[in-house]
This record gives structure tokens, C-alpha cells and sequence, in this order.
């Protein structure tokens, strides 16, 4: 094992605060963690003077199971019948992941306020003692013991590590409850992002002096991915995620269902990508030749910001993008990619086959050299071309302005 991961978690096990910066190109931040059981008032004070981010709980997908806690990205969307703003806010635009983790935010019973220290360390330190408790709870008893001691809303947010730990999604949250997982503990974590004085994310190499000066291991959030893939431990074997994982958003009435997280695979996974941004005969083509490869058909819709890189700015939003093609009852799964980084959505849905368009050549070298890179053995196949009158966005354009519709 990597010393350093040794030494944290050591670190951990002893209850004391590692430093972790999750990677170039996500969020790009450093968080303070600490095990949840432990938290004292101390330890809130240090997260709130030396860190200056939310303080908030990260909590495993077993726990998540046992109390019932839902993502509140999928709560919205299911009440936004009767508060429509709650549709109007979906959160389907995160520049850095999929989706959010966010759930409850929750206080004890026994705080007054719920905000000082004395009350967010009793909070936090009382959730992490039910956890390690829960492994031997139903779920009515888990969830009666959470009722008793706790309510909502509160001072202590928490965000729920996606069901794949690290397989799927790589956020402070997966990656604290890796580490407590692997540290024996009971897989929930108190943490805090380390802010600068100009109001933006702490520096890296500037963490790492505090780091250094005040005796606590730093880590990279790869250092625990490579980590937590070699870990051999019980909870990793043990663990099934529930059949009905996935809650789907409705968006808007009698728009069809969108997964707003990664699914797991069902079969041979096909992957197509696009703009789709004035749906037409092509496209259908396209993605119905594509599902016939495979068992399912994930569809990754380019963002607004990267077609505007490459040719044009798009017609339609991003999210509506996104709405037409999941609305397709050829496609399983519509997601969009990342701002900066093509190849990252590759990486987290693992396809087994990715499809082209016959238009989409440029792509193709860099996307087998990536796949080679990363040891993704991954086939990547061309569809061929429709034949008819119009077979691209540009085609429908051109024939707008010939008809004098557009200038």
C-alpha cells in the first residue's frame, strides 16, 4: 500500500483531520475529513476558521439504504407539481459531475440553534455513532432511532456516496467514504473545503504547507481511487446495491423519465455522443443503429460551451438537449458531459462499445488513443450514413435560409 495512504489512515483510525484534493479538472478543491463519531466542538471550529467552506456529513450508500435518505435532486422534481419553482431549478447543469449528492440536512434533537459549534459537533458525532450501530439494524429500527434523535431541516447537510464507491463517481464524498471504509470505521465523515482569501479555493501547494505545519497527511484523490480498487475488505464484497436505485426526475409535465445518475449496466453497454440540437431524421438513425449493438444505449449530449468551441452556438439549451433525447424510447440513459474534458464521461460510464457518426471522424484517433491509455477495452464503431434529402442540423439550416425563414 502507498505509504501515505497508510499513514492516513492511521490517521483516521486515531481521529484525526486528513487533507484530501480530489483532481485537475473536477472541483479542484481540498477538504479537511474527519470521522464523523469522533467530531468535537474543536473540530468544527478548526473546519470553520481554517476552512471557511460548508461544513457537511458524507455518508455511504449502505447507510443511505438502511435510513431511506433520498438525493434531493430527485425530491424536486417530484413535487414540482404543486411548487413549480422546484422545476424550474433543476440541478441537470453541475460543471463538474452528473449529478449532485446532496440530501437531508438534518440537526439532533437535543440543539438549540443547531449552527454553533456545540451543536454541529453533537449533531454530526451522533449521526456517525447510529451508523456504526445501523450494520446490525432493519430497516425499522434504523429508521426509528434517526426519528427519534434527529430532524429536519438542520445545520449539517449530507451528501451520499454514489452505490459504486469510485467506480462511478470521484467526489470528496466517495473518496471519505473510501478512506473510512478502509480505515475500519464506520463509513460516514464530517468535512470541509479549505477556502482562500481571495474567494476562491485554496491553492493546492497552499494546503499543503498547512498540511505540513499542523501534522496532517495530505493525500490526491487518486492516491485512494488506486487505493480503495486494490482493497479487498468485507463491506466492499458485501455490498449489493438496491434493485430500484435509481429515482427518476420527471421534467417537465408529461416529459418522459430521466436518470440523473449513472445506472448500473444492464448488458452491453453502447455509448453514442452528439449535439442533437434540432432533432431530426439523422439522429434517430443514428441512435437506433447504435441500440442495436448492444443490450442498452447511454447518449452523452455535448455541452453548450463545447459546441460553441466547435462550430456554432447552439439553437437549444444544453438541458433541453438532454430532455429531447431522453425522451426517445430508444435511449436508457441521457447525460451530459463535461466542460474542458471530452474524454472524463467515457471514463465514468464505462461503455463496452462507443458509436459514431459517420461525421463524427475527428474524434475517432484521440478516443482509441484515450481508451488505450486508460486500458478501456472498449470497441469503437461507425454507423453508417441515412440516406435521404436531410441528414444533419446544418442540412435543416441551409433549407430555413433558402426558405427565407432565418438570415
Amino acid at each position: 500500500m502507498d505509504p501515505e495512504i497508510g499513514s492516513a489512515i492511521e490517521a483516521y483510525k486515531e481521529g484525526r483531520f486528513v487533507l484530501v484534493y480530489d483532481a485537475d479538472g473536477r472541483e479542484e478543491e481540498c477538504d479537511l475529513f474527519l470521522p464523523a463519531e469522533i467530531c468535537r466542538d474543536e473540530h468544527i471550529r478548526i473546519m470553520r476558521k481554517d476552512g471557511g467552506g460548508l461544513i457537511f456529513m458524507m455518508v455511504r450508500p449502505d447507510i443511505r439504504d438502511r435510513l431511506g435518505l433520498p438525493f434531493l435532486q430527485d425530491m424536486f422534481p417530484q413535487n414540482s407539481k404543486e411548487y413549480p419553482v422546484l422545476r424550474a431549478l433543476i440541478s441537470d447543469d453541475i460543471p463538474y459531475d452528473t449529478r449532485s449528492s446532496f440530501s437531508l440536512a438534518i440537526n439532533h434533537r437535543d440543539t438549540f440553534t443547531g449552527i454553533t459549534d456545540i451543536d454541529r459537533s453533537l449533531t454530526v458525532r451522533e449521526f456517525g455513532k447510529l451508523s456504526e450501530r445501523i450494520p446490525e439494524m432493519n430497516e425499522v429500527e434504523a429508521l426509528s432511532d434517526f426519528g427519534e434523535h434527529f430532524r429536519t431541516p438542520g445545520h449539517i447537510p449530507i451528501c451520499i456516496a454514489s452505490d459504486r464507491i469510485l467506480e462511478t463517481r470521484f467526489g470528496h464524498t466517495e473518496l471519505s467514504c473510501a478512506l473510512s471504509t478502509m480505515a475500519g470505521l464506520s463509513g460516514v465523515s464530517v468535512g470541509c473545503e479549505i477556502m482562500g482569501d481571495d474567494g476562491k479555493a485554496k491553492p493546492k501547494d497552499e494546503v499543503k504547507a498547512y498540511a505540513k505545519e499542523n501534522g496532517i497527511p495530505f493525500l490526491e484523490g487518486k492516491q485512494i481511487i488506486d487505493a480503495w480498487r486494490d482493497w479487498e475488505g468485507d463491506w466492499k464484497k458485501d455490498y449489493v446495491p438496491p434493485a430500484e436505485k435509481i429515482k427518476d426526475a420527471v421534467i417537465p409535465d408529461q416529459a418522459p423519465e430521466i436518470s440523473l445518475e449513472i445506472r448500473a449496466k444492464k448488458g452491453k453497454r453502447v455509448m453514442a455522443t452528439g449535439v442533437f440540437d434540432i432533432m431530426h431524421p439523422g439522429h434517430l438513425h443514428f441512435l437506433r443503429k447504435a441500440k442495436e449493438l448492444g443490450d442498452e444505449l447511454v447518449v452523452v449530449i455535448a455541452r453548450d460551451s463545447t459546441v460553441e468551441g466547435l462550430k456554432r452556438h447552439p439553437i437549444v439549451h444544453e438541458r433541453d438537449r438532454r430532455m429531447m433525447v431522453a425522451s426517445l424510447g430508444v435511449v436508457d440513459g441521457a447525460y451530459l458531459g463535461y466542460d474542458g474534458d471530452r474524454f472524463r464521461i467515457v471514463t465514468e460510464l464505462r461503455p463496452d462499445i462507443i458509436a459514431l457518426g459517420y461525421d463524427q471522424r475527428d474524434q475517432e484517433d484521440d478516443l482509441k488513443e484515450h481508451l488505450k491509455e486508460m486500458g478501456m477495452d472498449t470497441s469503437v464503431i461507425r454507423i453508417d450514413k441515412r440516406s435521404g434529402d436531410i441528414n444533419g442540423t446544418s442540412d435543416i439550416l441551409e433549407k430555413i435560409k433558402e426558405a427565407g425563414g432565418c438570415e
